[in-house]
């Protein structure tokens, strides 16, 4: 799997991506297929992240979490 790298992300008001901004501007998605919660490891640093797939305007999917402990998003 690709390392994650951070990403823009628009949402709408439940939270739910609805478009990414990268080096070739804005790009639209179109739908989200699933979505999940992962929460782990809070005896140590603790991981909590929402992931998105997502399908963008090109059709092409896309894999995208909201880190919920740093507040940021990323792209796999």
């Amino acid at each position: 799997m690709d390392q994650p790298r951070r990403v823009e992300v628009e949402v709408d008001t439940d939270g739910c991506p609805v478009a990414v901004r990268g080096r070739r501007g804005r790009v639209q998605i179109l739908a989200v297929r699933e979505s999940w919660r992962i929460d782990d490891e809070w005896w140590r640093a603790p991981i909590s992240r929402h992931y998105f797939e997502v399908i963008l305007e090109s059709g092409r999917p896309l894999l995208l979490y909201r880190d919920r402990v740093e507040k940021r998003w990323y792209f796999q």
